[in-house]
């Protein structure tokens, strides 16, 4: 008999979330995206601020998700706030260049990005620690690259935060 265990297990052993579950906070981020207003460059802050002991599980987008049509080239990743202007520490971290022009595969965008290492903490992604990091907290953002050039519709995302527990 083999014996298998989840990958979060062998890379973390000791953490209680891949064994008995953890904190899981879940934002709801819903934005109406117009194509005659939709620019390229257009960012869109899903959660925050965020600290960097937390952990980004998911982003999930619901069933049926039909695409924004041009939109090939967005990214997942964080921003802070300075002077009341959001500003890019790493905009493309968990997700560069996803495809999100027509219907998905995956329900997770984050599962665009293969090799993104999903047991990180945003401050490990970030090499941040609790004590150099954006005092006015990070933000998990997407960036559209590219326009929805005839698209008009919801843009209904959830976020799953793993928050830490002591």
């Amino acid at each position: 008999m083999t014996v298998f265990t989840n990958l979060g297990i062998a890379a973390k052993p000791s953490n209680t979330f891949y064994r008995t579950g953890k904190n899981l906070r879940t934002v709801n981020s819903k934005f109406t995206i117009t194509a005659a207003a939709s620019t390229n460059g257009d960012v869109f802050v899903l959660a925050g601020p965020l600290t960097t002991e937390m952990k980004v599980q998911r982003i999930l987008a619901p069933v049926g998700f039909t695409g924004f049509t041009s939109a090939n080239d967005n990214d997942f990743g964080f921003h802070y706030y300075k002077d009341g202007t959001l500003t890019a520490i790493d905009a493309d971290i968990l997700v560069d260049g996803g495809d999100m022009s027509s219907s998905l595969v995956s329900i997770d965008l984050l599962s665009l990005n293969s090799s993104l290492d999903k047991t990180s903490t945003i401050g490990d992604l970030l090499s941040l620690t609790p004590d150099n990091t954006y005092a006015g907290g990070i933000y998990l953002t997407m960036t559209m690259n590219t326009a929805s050039t005839l698209t008009t519709g919801p843009l209904d995302l959830d976020v799953q935060i793993e928050c830490p527990t002591a």
